[in-house]
């Protein structure tokens, strides 16, 4: 990773570790675990002071997959925020919000899909999210419906200019 200030994380975005990578019955070491999820062997230290279980009777330690496994899971998890039926989720606030004035815009993306647009009630900041056709009626009585567009090629009744069709 590079050390420039582009290249630095910021504390407030943890990354995501694919745990499928992990093998359940293998034993790892602290540097082992390190090159598997590109870090340095002090972030898997610090896992260890924070509850990852290790057998600490010999050097080096020696961390089951499974154990592993658990520890990211749990770590994960316990990030992730669930958003109710009239809530965004907002990047910049990093948390679930309602929409400003509760005002919404909705653009159908496909015959079984459309996207919900509105802006974050704390920082004004644009969300979104995609929901199913089946929800269309419960979101309209959530939100009040400042423009409904029909975006996907099954809805344009129109020709294009540089079209093959004659008119």
């Amino acid at each position: 990773m590079p050390h420039g200030i582009e290249g630095q994380r910021s504390a407030r975005h943890r990354r995501r570790y694919n745990v499928r990578l992990i093998k359940a019955t293998w034993p790892y070491t602290v540097p082992e675990i390190a090159e598997l999820f590109d870090l340095h062997k002090n972030a898997v230290l610090r896992w260890l002071q924070e509850g990852l279980h290790a057998d600490r009777s010999q050097r080096p330690y020696l961390i089951r997959g499974d154990e592993l496994t658990r520890f990211l899971n749990h770590r994960q998890d316990g990030k992730r925020q669930k958003c109710a039926l009239g809530q965004f989720f907002c990047f910049k606030c990093r948390a679930p919000r309602e929409p400003y004035l509760g005002i919404a815009d909705i653009s159908i993306e496909s015959p079984t899909r459309f996207r919900i647009k509105a802006l974050c009630s704390v920082c004004d900041t644009s969300m979104n999210k995609v929901q199913n056709v089946r929800n269309l009626p419960r979101i309209k009585t959530l939100f009040k419906i400042q423009q409904l567009t029909g975006e996907h090629l099954l809805e344009c009744t129109s020709l294009r200019p540089n079209s093959d069709l004659e008119t």
